[in-house]
């Protein structure tokens, strides 16, 4: 038997194991980049990469043909720059291509402000005029050429597509409008040949179609790089459309936002879209947003003030002083569910006690209001228009900010839809009678239009005074008659007003005129 160590010192507690803090996982927070150029070669390579000229998808160029040079010069000037190339990229103006830009139209915040300004440019939409007021005995031909006109729009769908071309321009930065003329096969040696808009170079009846080209299926072939002098400076003269060679005339263009000549090649030789100008207002937005409602999901939060170190320690397993963390979630995951207006939570009310702590939510419908306007603050909508919100306040009103849209539509439309309409415009003529008529003419409707009780007071202030120039001798009654007729406005424009005015009413056979006459009316009624 062995006998036992009564000298030997006993082994004292293990000692607890090293605690291990969790560690929570980092975000992925995209930050703008940083440009670090380390010699001149690698700047020379960013601005080769940033300026070279766009390359389209396979299919889009004819087969072996490789796509547009880069300017010569245009790489070293850039690298000799580094400021130009570090904020063209860190402020987001390099050209995302038509694969980003269709994703982002998919985005309501990004398809919003594109499609308003395309409808809004298109409602009214145009009216056909004759300029030749003089000639009373032409009306009735102008007028049936003004008919035919209207239905020829009609069958060309003119309206639908210029307005499919001004999505495409907003959009895309970028709209084209092919001119499909029968009997012209759809290959690069027909295509490829001028269209002259005029009666020598265009058939009577042989406009076939308009169609929208979507920008991702195009990209020009030759321009002119070299003579600012040339009308064709850094002007495609053709474009390849899907494997075909297309002359530009056979292309209406509509570029809304034009970007420097340095730039055109990086850009498809189109502009800066509208939604890559929305891109940081749209982010900044919908972070706000983001940000608004996780704070009023999680406003409250919850307190349990707990004996963390006495009550939920476990001793069989655990050192003193440590905390059972399954313990403490569990005691957590039970407040959650029992958290309801029908349910109880029971604590110990010696060593517990519960508390909710809220955050204010103040101010934080102003921040999302004022991230919503600077959104419409870029395409110059009113909030009315793009959001349909309603200005808050006594007296507020949105007539004010909507007949500044309407001036803005205005401009835009002569700016960028007015020479593709020009263009269908004298294209129609010749498809009906092989001539462009120089008497017709047309004029885009503006959106800001009177009630009728305000064209009504309007016309009755002009009628004054003609009335008043008529017997002061000023003008003569046929004068009078003659800008009644060729007011637009006037209530009496569908009225052929040609000859001599008629007599005015006889006091004694037609008794007082038109007074009379409403006298008699409303005895009539009486009796």
């Amino acid at each position: 038997m062995k006998l036992p160590n009564w000298f030997k010192r006993k082994p004292g507690p293990a000692p607890a194991p090293a605690r291990v803090e969790p560690v929570a996982p980092t975000k992925d927070r995209r930050r703008m980049p940083r440009f670090s150029v380390q010699s001149p070669e690698d700047l020379q390579a960013l601005a080769e990469k940033l300026f070279t000229p766009y390359q389209p998808p396979k299919g889009v160029r004819g087969d072996g043909q490789a796509g547009l040079a880069m300017d010569s010069g245009l790489s070293a000037y850039m690298g000799a720059n580094y400021n130009i190339v570090s904020n063209f990229i860190a402020d987001g103006l390099n050209f995302k291509g038509y694969a980003d830009l269709a994703a982002m139209m998919l985005r309501a915040e990004f398809r919003k402000p594109v499609e308003t300004i395309a409808k809004e440019a298109t409602r009214e939409w145009i009216k056909f005029r004759s300029n030749d007021t003089d000639e009373d005995e032409d009306d009735e031909e102008i007028a049936d050429k003004i008919r035919e006109l209207e239905k020829e729009f009609l069958r060309l769908r003119v309206r639908d597509v210029v307005r499919r071309q001004i999505t495409h321009g907003l959009g895309y930065g970028l709209g084209h409008i092919w001119i499909g003329i029968k009997g012209r096969p759809l290959t690069s040696p027909y295509q490829n040949t001028p269209l002259r808009i005029s009666a020598n170079g265009m058939a009577k009846g042989t406009l076939d179609r308009l169609v929208n080209i979507d920008p991702i299926w195009t990209n020009p072939n030759t321009y002119n790089a070299d003579n600012p002098l040339k009308e064709n400076y850094y002007r495609p003269d053709n474009w390849w459309v899907q494997g075909v060679l297309v002359h530009h005339t056979r292309l209406l263009t509509a570029v809304p936002y034009e970007v420097p000549d340095i730039l055109k090649p990086a850009f498809n030789f189109g502009g800066l879209s509208l939604t890559q100008q929305l891109e940081a207002y749209v982010h900044n937005f919908l972070r706000t947003r983001q940000s608004v409602s996780d704070m009023a999901s999680n406003f409250a939060t919850k307190v349990l003030k707990t004996d963390m170190t006495g009550n939920m320690q476990a001793d069989s397993c655990m050192s003193y002083g440590d905390i059972d963390a399954d313990s403490v979630t569990g005691r957590v995951a039970a407040m959650n569910v029992w958290q309801s207006n029908n349910g109880t939570f029971v604590i110990d009310k010696e060593s517990e006690d519960f508390d909710i702590k809220t955050a204010p939510l103040s101010g934080l419908g102003e921040l999302q209001a004022q991230s919503q306007e600077f959104m419409a603050g870029i395409p110059g909508i009113p909030l009315v228009k793009l959001f349909g919100i309603q200005p808050q306040g006594l007296n507020a009103s949105s007539e004010g900010e909507i007949r500044v849209f309407y001036d803005e539509i205005a401009a835009f439309q002569e700016a960028n839809v007015g020479p593709t309409v020009r263009a269908i415009f004298n294209l129609a003529q010749i498809n009906l009678w092989g001539e462009i008529d120089e008497r017709l003419d047309f004029e885009f409707i503006h959106l800001w239009q009177l009630s009728e009780k305000e064209a009504a007071e309007v016309e009755k202030i002009k009628t004054d005074t003609d009335a008043v120039n008529v017997q002061a001798g000023v003008v003569a009654p046929e004068e009078a008659r003659k800008r009644q007729a060729a007011d637009p406005q006037s209530i009496y424009r569908n009225v052929s007003l040609a000859g001599p005015p008629p007599e005015p009413p006889d006091p004694e056979t037609d008794g007082a005129g038109l007074e009379e006459l409403l006298r008699r009316g409303e005895e009539s009624e009486d009796g």
